[in-house]
C-alpha cells in the first residue's frame, strides 16, 4: 500500500461569517492511499481556533502513519484519524465498485438522494434558495449585536414564508444569559433549532432548559463517545471533525436509536470531505432528515467536482469524486 500526502489551500468564494470570526480560506492535507492501481482519498482540514483543531498535530500524525500504513492502526489525532479512515473507506468502495454509503451500511439500505438545507447570509440569499427548491435554510447568528441578529432572522423568515424551515447557528458566540435573551426574542420566528448558542455541554444544557427552541450540540461535541443529556435533542454530526465517516456513522446510528434528531453537515470541507458527509447522511436509518452535507460552490477552486443539487435534493453519485483526474 502506497501513501502520498499533499498540502491543499482553498479560498472561499465568499467569507462565512461565524460567531468565532470570518472564515475565508481552508488549509489542510490530502491523503491518497493506493493499492493495486486503485486510490482512495481523504483529508485533514482543522479550522484554526475551533475546538480540537491543530493542523500541525494532524500533519505530524499523518506523516507518522504514512511511514508504516497499517489499516488496523489509525492515528489517534482525530483529524488525521478522519483523513485515514476516509481514504481507506474510499479505497475499499472503489475496489468493490460500491458507494461509500453502501460500504457503511454493509449491505443495508442507502438513500438514493439526500434533502439539504441551504446556508444563507441574509434575506436575499434565503429567497433565492426557496426559489431554487430548498425547503430548509440555515442562518449564522452571533456575529453582531443581538438586535441586529433579531432583525436579520425576521427578514429571512419574511423572505422564506411560513412553510420553510429555519435553522440558526451561533457557533458558541453568546453567554448563557445572552443566549436565553436572544432566543426569547427569536421564538416568534418558528425556529426549527439553534446550533451551539453557547460553547460547552454544561452551558448548552442551561440554555436548553430555559428556551422552547430545540438546542443542537455541534462544536462542543468533542468526542463520539460523549454521553449526551436528554436536554440536547439535536446532534449535528460533522464526520471529518469527529474521526471520519465510519466513526461518525456508528455514533449517529446510536444517537438516532436514543431518539435524537441527527443532522449531518460538512466542516467547510473540500469536495472529498463533503462527499463523505453526503455518504454518511445517505446511509443513516429513518427517520429521514434534512442535512447540510453539501455546500455548492463553496470555493473558488475545489479538488474535485461535487454532485448536482436540484430542488434542494442531491442525488447520490455512484462513485466518489474523481480527485486524481482533476488534481488537488
Amino acid at each position: 500500500m502506497r501513501v502520498e500526502l499533499s498540502e491543499v489551500s482553498l479560498k472561499l468564494r465568499l467569507p462565512v461569517m461565524t460567531g468565532r470570526g470570518p472564515i475565508t480560506q481552508r488549509d489542510g492535507i490530502l491523503i491518497q492511499v493506493s493499492d493495486g492501481g486503485v486510490s482512495g482519498w481523504g483529508e485533514a482540514m482543522p479550522l484554526p481556533g475551533w475546538p480540537g483543531a491543530d493542523l500541525s498535530a494532524a500533519r505530524r500524525a499523518l506523516e507518522a502513519w504514512a511511514t508504516d500504513p497499517d489499516p488496523n492502526r489509525l492515528p489517534t489525532e482525530r483529524f488525521a484519524h478522519a483523513a485515514v479512515e476516509l481514504a481507506l473507506l474510499d479505497l475499499e468502495a472503489r475496489q468493490s465498485d460500491q458507494t461509500q454509503g453502501e460500504m457503511l451500511t454493509e449491505g443495508g439500505p442507502v438513500a438514493d438522494a439526500v434533502e439539504l438545507n441551504a446556508l444563507v447570509s441574509g434575506a436575499d440569499d434565503a429567497a433565492a434558495a426557496v426559489a431554487d427548491g430548498y425547503a430548509t435554510v440555515k442562518l449564522k447568528v452571533g456575529t453582531s449585536d443581538i438586535a441586529i441578529d433579531v432583525a436579520a432572522v425576521a427578514a429571512v423568515r419574511d423572505a422564506i414564508g411560513d412553510s420553510c424551515r429555519l435553522r440558526l447557528d451561533a457557533n458558541g458566540a453568546w453567554t448563557v444569559d445572552q443566549a436565553v435573551s436572544a432566543l426569547s426574542r427569536l421564538e416568534p420566528f418558528d425556529i426549527e433549532y439553534v446550533e451551539e448558542p453557547v460553547a460547552g455541554v454544561e452551558a448548552l444544557i442551561q440554555v436548553a432548559e430555559q428556551t422552547p427552541i430545540p438546542v443542537a450540540i455541534d462544536d462542543s461535541l468533542g468526542s463520539v463517545e460523549a454521553q449526551l443529556p436528554k436536554a440536547l435533542s439535536v446532534v449535528v454530526v460533522k464526520p471529518m471533525a469527529l474521526g471520519g465517516p465510519r466513526t461518525a456513522y456508528a455514533a449517529a446510528c446510536r444517537w438516532i436509536t436514543q431518539g435524537r434528531k441527527v443532522i449531518v453537515t460538512n466542516y467547510l470541507d473540500s469536495a472529498i470531505g463533503q462527499h463523505a458527509a453526503l455518504s454518511v447522511a445517505a446511509a443513516l436509518p429513518n427517520p429521514l432528515q434534512v442535512h447540510g452535507a453539501i455546500t455548492p460552490a463553496l470555493f473558488d477552486r475545489d479538488v474535485a467536482d461535487l454532485p448536482t443539487i436540484a430542488g434542494g435534493r442531491c442525488l447520490i453519485p455512484a462513485r466518489s469524486p474523481a480527485v486524481a483526474e482533476k488534481g488537488p
